[in-house]
């Protein structure tokens, strides 16, 4: 299972940044990190939060979509990219602080949010947290319960030093702070993981769009089925044939679809309304 996880990582690692769409960087102090993030496009925010080891980069094949139709927030999470390296108090409660620090710092009173992975935990603590602060959500091979941990126990697959050096060289063009920083993404002892009571998630009283592979090799299928039972104002779309990342090819422009669909429901319903 954990050589299956390597490879799932390996395999998202080296893509390549959209260099021609025009775009602002900005570095922000939240939660006692810098944050970076990039901003492309007009229009009503949408955030894209990434997986473990990623970074906002990961988001270059889907940010020319969607900045036709937002303003999009590619973000380095906590210990990714450009952000400050991983501390000891890393926790995903603190990175989903992270972001509710970085809203506020852009004045986004409800956010639309997509998150793949890690970057979907942190928006379930969010919005388990701060309900009042999400408008609409995408969660991507997410879980309300989730133990890291339990990945290493009895196995140093994941240990920097046994990493193979191509898998490095990679990491190493996405993470800036050096193999200090890649090293804390690959320590047995962070405290990642997630712990939602069914009670919290009934309380979302926003639109959730639940998005999980048939096939996937970290989580099953289970837990997606948990979040759609519990979570009220939700829909689940089980993606046929796909492992734990189902957005990639050959679902990518599937997801574009579905997610721009998803996440415009807003907007046409406001239309709508002023047609009557």
């Amino acid at each position: 299972m954990k050589k299956i996880i390597l490879v799932i990582l390996m395999g998202l690692i080296s893509r390549q940044s959209f260099g021609q769409l025009s775009k602002k960087t900005e570095y922000v102090k939240v939660n006692g990190l810098d944050m970076y993030y990039e901003v492309y496009g007009e229009g009503e925010p949408l955030l894209l939060l990434h997986g473990w080891t990623q970074s906002s980069n990961f988001w270059s094949e889907y940010i020319p979509t969607y900045a036709k139709h937002f303003k999009v927030y590619a973000i380095d999470l906590r210990g990714h990219g450009r952000t400050s390296q991983l501390t000891a108090d890393f926790s995903i409660k603190n990175s989903a602080k992270d972001i509710l620090e970085l809203i506020d710092h852009l004045q986004i009173k409800k956010a639309k949010a997509i998150g793949l992975s890690f970057g979907g935990l942190t928006l379930l603590e969010l919005a388990s947290s701060n309900p009042e602060r999400i408008q609409a959500i995408i969660l991507i091979g997410a879980s309300q319960s989730y133990k890291g941990g339990e990945n290493n126990e009895g196995d140093n697959t994941f240990s920097y030093e046994t990493l193979p050096k191509s898998f490095v060289e990679e990491l190493k063009k996405i993470h800036y702070h050096g193999e200090a920083q890649i090293k804390a993404l690959f320590n047995p002892n962070l405290d990642y993981q997630i712990k939602l009571k069914d009670e919290e998630l009934n309380a979302f009283n926003f639109r959730t769009l639940i998005v999980h592979g048939d096939r996937d090799e970290i989580l099953g299928i289970d837990p997606a089925i948990a979040l759609h039972k519990n979570i009220p104002n939700s829909a689940l779309w089980i993606v046929p044939n796909t492992g734990h990342i189902a957005i990639t090819e050959p679902n990518l422009d599937a997801f574009l679809t579905n997610s721009l669909q998803f996440m415009n429901v807003d907007n046409e319903n406001k239309t709508d309304a002023n047609k009557k």
